[in-house]
């Protein structure tokens, strides 16, 4: 399995509520031969006091390493349980002083793929989208509420609103994980396309150029790559 992560924070943009994070931790991944996690901070987050101090970069950094692990320890399990356990397991590192029922906690729009036994899961939960080539044709698997859903303090609400689904491995071209940017991604084709000529790089200049002839700022993008041998 070849393997390409790329993050680009983009530029910074006004806060629209205090405290909410840099652009340099609004996106955050993980990938390996096994599997690939990509979070990206869903709503606004507050830093003044009355919910959650730890901040968005902490909590993506925690739930993708939380739910990477569950992936690969655990093959045999469900991609939503593997999620609702990060959930849980992240939740708990906040101690008693965050208000995580609050409005502003943190959250996540969470991608993430498994390659295990022949076969080929993935999750979408939020914003993000799985891009897979199999043969000439390229499909994405999204999930239709979009920003609606994230992942939070709720491990059976995230479970529950993920988008999940299997797939036999042979046969499969290219993997993409995408989250991100200010204007609408191109089509899966299309996307597929720049990144086995150009890799996630590639695809991020074409953003980058289109986000510049719309006169939109640049957002912050996620993008894991994989490429089984």
């Amino acid at each position: 399995m070849l393997v390409e992560v790329l993050t680009d924070p983009g530029s910074s943009a006004p806060a629209a509520l205090v405290g909410e994070p840099r652009a340099a931790e609004r996106v955050f991944a993980l990938a390996g031969p096994e599997a690939a996690v990509l979070a990206a901070a869903g709503a606004a987050y507050r830093a003044d006091g009355t919910g959650c101090g730890h901040g968005s970069g902490w909590f993506l950094r925690r739930l993708a390493a939380h739910l990477l692990t569950r992936i690969v320890d655990r093959p045999e399990r469900p991609l939503r349980d593997c999620l609702a356990d990060a959930v849980a397991e992240t939740a708990a590192l906040h101690g008693g002083r965050c208000d995580l029922a609050r409005h502003g906690a943190p959250t996540a729009s969470v991608t993430a793929v498994r390659v295990a036994d022949g076969r080929l899961d993935h999750l979408v939960l939020g914003t993000g989208a799985v891009l897979v080539r199999r043969g000439a044709a390229a499909h994405a698997a999204a999930d239709p509420a979009g920003e609606r859903h994230a992942a939070g303090a709720r491990p059976a609400a995230a479970a529950a609103d993920a988008v999940c689904g299997s797939a036999p491995l042979p046969g499969v071209h290219t993997i993409a994980l995408l989250d991100g940017g200010a204007g609408p991604p191109p089509d899966p084709p299309t996307a597929v396309r720049i990144m086995e000529q150009a890799g996630a790089h590639g695809l991020l200049a074409h953003m980058r150029a289109d986000e510049a002839r719309r006169n939109m700022p640049h957002a912050p993008f996620g993008a894991v790559l994989l490429r089984p041998r």
